[in-house]
């Protein structure tokens, strides 16, 4: 069954949200008459390839003229002037821009997806309905239409560059014209009329140079709004989602989503840093006082290059015990998953990641702890790095006494594994870092199920990522939020067929 038939079949509260997101730029009878057709092209792709989105715009106009033919033959005259009229706003609309309709139409197919998803949901306890709020899908359209407009609006400012450097090269060309005049040809009237003309066109170029730069700070500042507000808020509502998985309960998709949002917002960008260096190479030919060029490039080159985007994709588990994950044995392997939310060729193997664990020095990581971040570390082409072969080690103690290896651990005592991430692009080098969950070390076996009891309780009562210190004065956790994680943890135990706990 299409997506779009099950989205048809949904209760009338899902059809509600379904058509909050179809409007004009992509009209609900497009989706429905193209239906089929629509859901086997690879949209997302084309939101970033130029080329293929302008093939799939030529081709979805002939889908439509298809389907004009036939409501034609069938004398549909309402259907007919719907076609005729939504034909011509969208070759009108993206004929400048096809990926933007790429974008629109990838974004409306991945709401219906989390619409499906919501709706097949089963019944959930009040954990899983904290995640779960109107508001957070309100949230995630709007990052997704700013995103969508930043994109744009980076389109028009290439538009402005070319335009700048064809404006300056006709003013380069009079110039060189006017010196090539003999002397007597330079007291002519004609030739007082071609400097007032000059003049013109330096003031004209000029104000486009601030205009540009005016309109590159704007779109810098929108991104560092976007990404480090509405972005991290939802980056952290994946990362609470996680923090729940890891107890048992379901982890919701979001995280490609997410990937997609701030790889679209770092190629704009990029290709900002590049119509800057257009702009560096037009003031080098021909400046002037005033130029404002040479005053604002470098600082905002600079904010190009603003990420935070590291993340432990898979937090810290001994492979054999995949079902309590956070929970590490000192001399055990462990593996760990990290991402870089941002998805370009350029990036491919330019990211180096060094694996530690908290500073408190006690433990040590023992095995290959320095990696590259490649796409060949995972299926979806994603640049990512997994440590597989780390072992936890405890130091011996101070008084050069044996060490501690096989002494009872204090099993609400908590650590983190540390990623210090260095970045190598165009000449710069840019370091991150980023921490895993809260993890718990054990020397023996035994002491795995009150290690686990202090990752669930950690896990239910904080969303806070990195509080360290947490059991020095740990809250309450309350009888419905451990009726919900034994529900899930008895689904995980018997291939998660779900009991009804309300």
């Amino acid at each position: 069954m299409s997506q779009w038939n099950q989205v048809q079949q949904l209760e009338i509260k899902f059809l509600e949200q379904v058509d909050q997101f179809y409007d004009d730029n992509f009209p609900m009878e497009i989706r429905h008459l193209l239906a089929q057709w629509i859901e086997n092209q690879d949209w997302e792709a084309a939101s970033n390839n130029e080329t293929m989105a302008t093939i799939l715009l030529q081709n979805l106009l002939i889908q439509l003229d298809e389907q004009l033919g036939r409501v034609s033959k069938e004398k549909n005259l309402l259907l007919i002037h719907n076609l005729k009229r939504i034909r011509k706003v969208l070759q009108g609309k993206f004929h400048g821009n096809p990926m933007h309709v790429a974008v629109v139409i990838s974004n409306c197919l991945r709401e219906e997806r989390r619409i499906l998803a919501a709706a097949n949901m089963p019944v959930q306890g009040p954990l899983e309905k904290s995640l779960q709020s109107s508001s957070v899908s309100e949230r995630q359209r709007n990052v997704e239409h700013k995103v969508a407009a930043i994109k744009n609006s980076v389109q028009m400012t290439e538009q402005d560059t070319k335009y700048l450097e064809d404006l300056q090269d006709e003013f380069d060309y009079r110039y060189k014209t006017i010196q090539t005049m003999d002397q007597s040809d330079k007291n002519s009237a004609m030739m007082n009329q071609e400097v007032l003309t000059l003049q013109e066109m330096l003031n004209s170029l000029d104000f486009k140079r601030k205009e540009a730069l005016s309109k590159m700070t704007q779109i810098i500042y929108e991104t560092d709004l976007l990404m480090n507000n509405m972005l991290i808020e939802e980056l952290q509502d994946w990362k609470r989602r996680q923090q729940i998985a890891c107890i048992g309960g379901p982890l919701h998709n979001g995280l490609d989503q997410l990937q997609n949002c701030f790889t679209l917002l770092a190629e704009s960008l990029f290709q900002l840093r590049r119509q800057l260096e257009k702009l560096e190479e037009q003031s080098t030919k021909m400046t002037y006082e005033g130029d404002p060029i040479p005053v604002q490039r470098t600082h905002m080159v600079e904010r190009c290059y603003q990420w935070h985007l590291p993340f432990c994709e898979r937090q810290p588990c001994m492979p054999t015990h995949p079902q309590r994950p956070l929970v590490l044995k000192t001399l055990i392997q462990f593996t760990v998953k990290l991402r870089l939310l941002i998805k370009l060729p350029e990036l491919n193997c330019q990211v180096k990641v060094k694996a530690s664990i908290d500073n408190n020095r006690r433990f040590v990581l023992c095995g290959t702890n320095v990696k590259a971040m490649s796409i060949e570390e995972s299926s979806n082409g994603s640049l990512s790095v997994e440590f597989r072969h780390l072992q936890p080690k405890e130091m011996k103690s101070s008084a050069g006494g044996k060490g501690n290896e096989g002494c009872h651990m204090v099993t609400e005592e908590l650590h983190s594994i540390t990623f210090e991430t260095q970045i190598c692009l165009y000449g710069l080098t840019i370091d991150l870092e980023t921490s895993s969950l809260p993890v718990v070390m054990i020397s023996n076996v035994s002491q795995l199920p009150n290690a686990w009891a202090s990752i669930i309780w950690y896990n239910v009562s904080t969303n806070d990522s990195q509080n360290l210190v947490f059991f020095n004065n740990p809250p309450t956790a309350t009888l419905s939020q451990l009726l919900e994680v034994m529900s899930w943890q008895f689904s995980s135990s018997n291939s998660r067929h779900s009991i009804n706990i309300c």
